[in-house]
């Protein structure tokens, strides 16, 4: 009885110094990334929109503090909020330590499409690793936690 070929998965090979290595990385975490946005992405809400939807979820904000936040100019800020209000997604209020400035916040609509986007990214994720070994998730355990203290610095 003939087995059937096997497919050998070559030793990765490791960068020599730090400088490889966080090519290496950057390109890894940014294709991660940018299919991440995609599997949030949807008809309902623009990866721009889930960011900022995001960043209200824990509290209310002004436009100019969400357009600091997203690193864009307070008028494109401006458009961004105008749909995601258009949509039911976001209200405005009175900010009550400047009665100048108006306080973006999400409604309830707005946060079950970000679960949903949310949802959809874990989903992607947890397909992907369903595949790999144990010791390969363990590997990604320790990962996560590395750039999770890396990024914290």
């Amino acid at each position: 009885m003939t087995q059937a070929p096997t497919t050998k998965t070559l030793p990765a090979k490791r960068p020599a110094g730090p400088g490889p290595l966080a090519a290496e990385l950057r390109v890894a975490v940014m294709r991660t990334s940018r299919r991440l946005r995609a599997e949030a992405a949807s008809r309902d809400i623009s990866p721009g929109q889930y960011s900022v939807l995001a960043g209200i979820l824990n509290g209310p904000l002004t436009v100019g503090e969400l357009a600091e936040r997203e690193q864009i100019q307070a008028p494109s800020m401006t458009r961004i909020v105008n749909g995601l209000e258009a949509a039911g997604y976001v209200t405005r209020g009175d900010n009550p330590h400047d009665r100048r400035q108006v306080l973006v916040h999400v409604t309830e609509a707005g946060t079950a499409i970000l679960q949903k986007a949310r949802s959809r990214r874990t989903q992607w994720l947890a397909k992907g690793i369903a595949g790999l070994s144990p010791e390969e998730r363990a590997t990604l355990h320790e990962a996560a936690r590395i750039l999770q203290e890396m990024s914290a610095r």
